[in-house]
């Protein structure tokens, strides 16, 4: 007698029921499923972007003394992932960040009690800029006190420019914070530095560029002085007072040399 082929169950008792072609088809959809995931993930997750790095707070671990400057061309990281916004960060006391971000969309604005946040998306953007966009230092509150401001011309030889119309020698006038965007026809030069009490030609840096006004910001609490550019167009001689700080604007060649004192 030709002897028994093994039953289908082990000698134990305990049921081993053959692996067949059918029952592998499951875990193969699995597979698919999970490498299909996979590759989705990497795909939308896979993005890239080269921002400027740097601070000019002393003990920063960044720290650059030039980041501050408005052309800054320093350090930069490439980041890899879901952290694809640049920004600069500003303190009311003048001290300026550079970095990146995740969350914030380009063109997005933030604010805190005594810094303002820029953003932008793409290669190197986080530069050029003193979040004029953002309304720096910050949007305008209501206010219903002004401060005295006298304005004084520099002793060096620039183009001066007397604002009888909006500010005087006992009170800041009110006046309208709307700013209207217009491509200028001419460029307009103007002196651009952080903590410059006063400026010269030969020794301030100067930037040309399709701006509509020059401006000069003061920090009530320190002195301390920025000037630059703007692309939004102000009255000429406009002044405003901030939380924390005067803003005036004017809208000639090299007009942002005036001293303001408080």
């Amino acid at each position: 007698v030709a002897p028994r082929s093994s039953p289908w169950w082990s000698s134990q008792g305990t049921r081993t029921h053959p692996v067949t072609t059918m029952d592998q088809q499951p875990i193969c959809r699995l597979i698919i499923v999970i490498l299909s995931l996979t590759t989705i993930s990497v795909h939308v997750t896979n993005a890239d972007v080269i921002c400027y790095k740097c601070s000019d707070r002393p003990g920063s671990d960044w720290y650059d003394a030039d980041c501050g400057a408005y052309d800054y061309r320093g350090n930069a990281e490439t980041v890899v992932g879901d952290w694809d916004i640049c920004y600069i960060q500003i303190y009311d006391n003048g001290y300026v960040t550079r970095s990146y971000a995740r969350g914030p969309d380009d063109g997005d604005c933030g604010y805190g009690s005594v810094w303002t946040y820029c953003y932008c998306k793409g290669d190197y953007c986080n530069t050029h800029s003193y979040c004029e966009q953002c309304g720096y230092p910050k949007p305008t509150p209501e206010t219903t006190e002004h401060p005295t401001i006298h304005t004084e011309t520099t002793t060096e030889p620039l183009p001066s420019t007397t604002y009888t119309n909006y500010v005087t020698t006992t009170d800041l006038k009110s006046t309208s914070t709307d700013a209207t965007t217009i491509v200028p026809a001419t460029s307009l030069r103007c002196f651009h530095c952080i903590d410059c009490a006063t400026v010269s030609e030969g020794t301030t840096p100067i930037i040309e560029d399709q701006f509509l006004s020059c401006s000069t910001i003061v920090f009530l609490n320190s002195a301390e002085v920025i000037r630059g550019g703007t692309y939004e167009e102000h009255p000429d001689g406009e002044c405003v007072e901030h939380t924390g700080s005067v803003s005036c604007w004017c809208s000639e060649n090299l007009c942002n040399s005036y001293t303001i004192s408080l």
